[in-house]
């Protein structure tokens, strides 16, 4: 049954709407009393503004005032006046600045009517003292006059100036006009004696002042009349009333608006209290429920609070026992409490903590600075989830201990506090190091059957055991290209372990950004030519770093080869350096492929991270390049970043601390700038189109090129910095070249020098100077394949031509020495990528024979650390089981390369490709062993 609403709370809300009615009804707009008080006012100050003008008119015709017209009544309706701008409070701002004026106005005739009335007054004074004096005036003139006519009028004027009636100016003007005009006809033609002519110009003048004074006492009067204070209050009483009517009818119309909606509030008032009604009811109904329910809630709260009590207890007991340590800090970072786990971490007593500066307390001194404020930061994070950090930490004994540290702000009652959870990470660390030598030792044993079942796979597909069917070799081939790709995953796992280890030995020489960026860029032509895109280089100045020449290329080489991959064909990709603002160089990669997504950034530079797309997919890759990468650049103190929208390419750059060479002295000469892994060629020419065609001729081979443009800046370049050899023109315009070549000679330092002479034919101006000083006379032109092997064999190491095998079978290895050795050659054999580096260092060969699958380091990745030194001219001979695709064939490139296949190519095709490229060194064995290098031609 629905409660009913009580006839009390039915009473009320009638009771509330009649009375609502009722005001509204006779409610009126703003206050009844103050409205016809001020209208009272202003009829007031209109009956006495009215009063006033009428006594000036009654004292002007002479009758007597029945109020007053003096100077005190005009300040009494001025104070009258003013006292209006005190107006009613309903009248709106637009209305009371109307008003407002009014008064204004009102005020200022007034104020006009007064300054009018006191000048006609001061007239009619002047006008009065001027006609009382009159009199006298004409008795003076007449007594200096015969009687006559003259006498007469003079006379018949001062009877027309005393009868005249001064309230009717005009008339009393005209007649003392004609009079004067009388006057002036009788005095025409009579001899005046001085004092009668005196007497009647002061007469004449004074009839004449006597009518000015009286027409302007007449005409101030007049402007009075004209403009009546009486009408402006006539005005000013008008506006009231209408700005009165407006304001009453807007209140009208609010009136009635007020009605409706209080109306509708009665209404809503009376829905309330329904339903309040009912709610009453339904609370009584709830209260009963209530009261049942908080008797059994006591009863379930006394057992809660003793179950919260052993709560307490349990949650202290965890806090004793847990293994981490945990420390509260203040807000200052102070200690406030110390668990036992983090007595036992620090070797400290919680006494001795409480109170100290954890940061201190905690970290070492030796900590970097970087990594110090890390750990601050993470003390100072205020919101957000909890910052987790791994240092160094500090125990009291002086020892250090690897600490995870995790700082968790905590908001309650009272300031702030932090917890740090102190986790010991000694025993992970170890499990760590334990993993990552498993993991090397794992990848080191599984190398050595990977490498000997790609031979196998390489020897069954290149047919050593018989042609196999179609099928058959699709699987081998399949099995060995898997095979390679398992020992390059393997190697690069190695790599990284080694960085992460700190087991990797970086070889830190001055390094020029030129030389890294050319000679990345020569080792990724190839591949770049088989995707069709262009390599540009941007080097600006000479900045050079400190670093690891081999591992900074394999870096670029990693940016620049995954540039290639993703640039479209008929792309570019851009390496540049240059010296960034904060003195450090930069080296950036930009290609123009499809860039890379925002939220995919971070996940880059991660352990066989592959993007998702479909096309990044089928780019291949183990995912572990750039890490790699990332982990060399750190270790060379930068850090790998990039750029990138999606699809407005990517550019990856990093910077590392520049090497700033000492600045020269002036006038001297800038050394020839050396590099450790080409041979260094000084050309000495003045001649800038032949410098052009050397330097590009020699730069492709691999070797830098220097040029002096003088003889003076040679002799200079020598002195500071030896290089390998030098291409001199004999046609030099400051000195003679071969002098100076002579007392190279004589020089123990420049005694085995090689020196190519340029030179129209060998004997221009070189009597008595022949083969002990020069390498070769080469003509001009030059012929490019001459120059070249001229400079191959002036380089070398002098004895018999070094030939160097590498394949991992050790039969084939025999039976390749066997027929090298019978051509005048000296063999070294290598079975694995490694020793093959080794030695093509220790003892550069003059010829190598290599087989692609080699343990440890395969064919390719021998070839491209050879490309990046000395040996990148050295000829190669490719010889191998598998099938070279066109780009296996362009990586598998040094100097002068062949790639013969075992299974298809003879034993003479070897033979003759080894004759050719050993070409003048295997017939002039016995010379070479004998003569001295100066001697070579």
């Amino acid at each position: 049954m629905e409660p009913r609403l009580s006839k009390r709370s039915a009473a009320l809300a009638a009771g509330a709407l009649v009375l609502l009615c009722t005001l509204f009804m006779l409610g009126r707009p703003g206050s009844t009393a103050e409205h016809d008080a001020y209208r009272t006012q202003l009829r007031q100050l209109r009956v006495a503004t009215a009063e006033l003008e009428l006594d000036v008119l009654r004292q002007r015709v002479g009758m007597r005032e029945a109020h007053g017209s003096t100077r005190d009544d005009f300040d009494a309706l001025e104070a009258r006046a003013r006292m209006l701008r005190a107006m009613p409070g309903f009248l709106p701002d637009e209305g009371m600045r109307s008003l407002t004026a009014s008064l204004d106005a009102y005020l200022r005739v007034l104020e006009g009517s007064r300054v009018l009335l006191t000048t006609a007054r001061e007239k009619d004074e002047q006008f009065a003292a001027l006609r009382e004096a009159f009199p006298k005036s004409v008795f003076a003139a007449a007594a200096t006059l015969p009687p006559g006519a003259l006498r007469d009028q003079v006379e018949t004027l001062g009877g027309d100036v005393l009868t005249a009636s001064r309230l009717h100016g005009k008339d009393f003007g005209s007649r003392v006009e004609a009079s004067l005009a009388r006057l002036d006809q009788a005095r025409q033609g009579q001899r005046l004696s001085t004092d009668a002519f005196a007497a009647l110009h002061v007469l004449v003048t004074q009839a004449r002042e006597l009518t000015v004074l009286l027409r302007s006492a007449d005409a101030s009067f007049q402007t009075l009349l004209d403009h009546s204070a009486s009408n402006e209050a006539e005005r000013l009483i008008t506006t009231y009333l209408q700005l009165q009517e407006q304001s009453q009818s807007r209140a009208e119309r609010t009136r009635i608006v007020l009605f409706g909606v209080s109306f509708l509030l009665v209404l809503y008032v009376l829905v309330v209290l329904v339903r309040l009604a009912r709610a009453s009811a339904a609370l009584g109904e709830l209260n009963r429920g209530l009261e049942a329910r908080v008797a059994e809630r006591t009863q379930a709260l006394s057992a809660a609070s003793a179950e919260a009590r052993a709560s307490d207890a349990r949650k202290a007991a965890i806090l004793e026992a847990s293994p981490d340590g945990i420390v509260v800090l203040d807000e200052a970072g102070r200690v406030v409490e110390f668990n036992p786990s983090a007595e036992g971490h620090f070797r400290l007593t919680s006494a001795r903590a409480v109170g100290a500066d954890f940061l201190a307390l905690a970290l070492p001194a030796s900590l970097p600075a970087a990594q110090r404020d890390s750990v601050h930061a993470a003390l100072q994070k205020d919101t957000g989830p909890a910052a987790r950090v791994e240092s160094p930490c500090l125990r009291a004994d002086g020892g250090v201990f690897p600490a995870e540290l995790t700082f968790a702000r905590v908001h309650g009652e009272g300031p702030p506090r932090t917890t740090v959870f102190v986790r010991d990470l000694t025993e992970r660390k170890t499990v760590e190091r334990m993993k990552n030598e498993f993991v090397s030792t794992v990848s080191h044993e599984l190398r050595t059957p990977l490498t000997s079942i790609r031979g196998s796979l390489g020897l069954l597909e290149g047919g050593i055991v018989g042609d196999l069917p179609t099928q058959a070799l699709d699987m081998v081939r399949i099995a060995r290209t898997n095979t390679e790709r398992l020992i390059r995953l393997i190697n690069e796992i190695l790599d990284l372990e080694k960085m992460e280890s700190g087991m990797l030995e970086l070889k830190l020489q001055p390094q020029t950004a030129e030389d890294l960026v050319e000679s990345t860029l020569l080792g990724v032509q190839g591949m770049a030519d088989t995707a069709h895109v262009t390599l540009r280089s941007d080097v600006e100045g000479t900045p050079q770093v400190k670093g690891d020449r081999d591992r900074l290329i394999q870096v670029l080489t990693n940016l620049v080869s995954n540039a290639v991959k993703f640039s479209p064909q008929g792309g570019s990709v851009v390496v540049a350096s240059s010296v960034a603002a904060d003195g450090r160089v930069r080296f950036s990669v930009t290609d123009q492929g499809p860039g890379i997504p925002e939220e995919k950034l971070s996940r880059l530079f991660g352990r066989f991270q592959q993007l998702d797309a479909s096309d990044t997919r089928s780019k291949g890759g183990t995912g572990l390049g750039l890490a790699i990468s990332q982990a060399i650049v750190e270790q060379h103190g930068g850090r790998i970043e990039v750029v990138s929208r999606p699809g407005h390419g990517a550019t990856f750059h990093f910077s590392l601390e520049s090497l700033r060479a000492p600045a020269p002295s002036p006038g001297a000469v800038s050394p020839v700038p050396r590099d450790e892994s080409r041979h260094n060629v000084l050309i000495v020419t003045a001649d800038a189109d032949l410098s052009a065609l050397l330097r590009g001729l020699l730069s492709h081979e691999g070797y830098r090129v220097v040029r002096a443009a003088t003889l003076a800046e040679a002799v200079q370049a020598v002195d500071t910095a030896l290089p390998d050899a030098l291409v001199v023109d004999t046609q030099m315009p400051d000195g003679h070249v071969l002098d100076w070549v002579r007392r190279l000679r004589e020089l123990p330092r420049t005694r085995e020098l090689p020196v190519l002479a340029l030179s129209g034919r060998a004997t221009d101006g070189t009597a008595g100077v022949g083969t002990p000083l020069l390498v070769d006379w080469l003509p001009r032109p030059v012929d490019e394949t001459r120059l070249l092997k001229t400079l191959r064999y002036a380089m070398r190491q002098p004895g018999q031509a070094r030939v160097l095998v590498v394949d991992d079978d050790a039969t084939t290895r025999r039976v390749l020495c066997a027929q090298f050795e019978r051509l005048g050659a000296l063999c070294i054999e290598a079975a694995d990528g490694e020793s093959a580096v080794a030695l093509a260092r220790d003892t550069p060969p003059d010829l190598i024979v290599l087989d692609v699958g080699l343990p440890r380091l395969d064919g390719f990745e021998v070839v491209d650390i050879l490309r990046q030194g000395k040996g990148r001219a050295t000829p190669l001979i490719v010889f191998t089981g598998r099938e070279l695709s066109r780009t296996d064939q362009r990586q598998l490139t040094l100097g002068i390369t062949r790639h013969l296949t075992k299974a298809r190519s003879s034993e003479e095709e070897l033979v003759n490709s080894v004759r050719e490229l050993l070409n003048g060194l295997l017939a002039r064995r016995d010379v070479a062993a004998t003569e001295p290098r100066k001697a070579l031609p």
